[in-house]
């Protein structure tokens, strides 16, 4: 089974190698949770990829059409090597057989060797659904006797979780305090989805400048773990291994 992104693509012209692969429910939900991880790592020369599962088409604020411009614009301003779309259903993902295949297909020909994705507490249903869905296409992708007619089995080094609705006491925890504009302007690309009032059906945030100081509250908050004024937290599935605890730990 091949990837069968989008017809229109936002970034690139389909999965590539990378060393990095985000994984949202959403258009734009990547960028809320890691957006500054992924400027961070564009800087440092890695290349990246981004799947959006859906198209937010069942948002109250903004069309698929719009959103997926968005999508691109952010995409571009970190560098993405490509952006894809699985168009799975807003409120209806799930990690079913197929949709399990269809990722897994993409994580074997873009052979990330870390995957990010949503936790598994999230209160969105398509956030929680997201994280189970991921954690199996990375399973099935090493499988080596799965055949996807999609490139050869590939086991992905670490696989990390992100929190969109919440500060996280993580395991991981990566400086963004470099790049901290450029991590808001990913936001600020989605203008459609911040720039009016949240529903009550969510936390009521009133404008881009409500999302932004929540996100900045919640940087610095988890920057304090690490002794920076912003970080982005993470909750690895597996242990991180240090042969130098003072080096990993000492500052150097």
């Amino acid at each position: 089974m091949t990837p069968e992104p989008d017809a229109e693509l936002p970034i690139g012209d389909g999965p590539v190698p990378v060393e990095l692969l985000a994984i949202g429910a959403h258009p734009d939900d990547v960028e809320y949770g890691m957006g500054g991880t992924l400027v961070r790592h564009h800087h440092l020369g890695y290349r990246i990829g981004v799947v959006d599962l859906t198209r937010g088409e069942l948002g109250s604020k903004g069309t698929p059409e719009l959103r997926r411009q968005e999508a691109a614009a952010a995409a571009r301003g970190y560098g993405a090597a490509f952006r894809v779309g699985l168009d799975l259903g807003d409120n209806q993902v799930a990690a079913t057989e197929a949709a399990v295949h269809r990722l897994a297909a993409i994580i074997r020909v873009s052979r990330p060797r870390i995957v990010a994705s949503h936790l598994a507490e999230e209160r969105h249903p398509d956030h929680r659904a997201a994280h189970e869905l991921v954690r199996r296409a990375v399973f099935a992708a090493a499988l080596r006797n799965l055949h996807l007619d999609a490139g050869e089995h590939h086991v992905v080094a670490a696989t990390l979780g992100f929190a969109t609705d919440r500060v996280l006491d993580g395991d991981v925890h990566v400086d963004v305090t470099e790049v901290w504009e450029e991590r808001l302007a990913t936001m600020h690309a989605f203008a459609s989805q911040f720039d009016a009032p949240t529903l009550p059906i969510d936390q009521r945030l009133y404008g881009t400048d409500d999302h932004l100081a929540l996100v900045a509250a919640r940087a610095r908050v988890q920057g304090q773990a690490i002794g920076v004024r912003y970080a982005e937290a993470f909750l690895c599935d597996r242990g991180v291994a240090l042969d130098d605890l003072v080096a990993g730990l000492g500052g150097g």
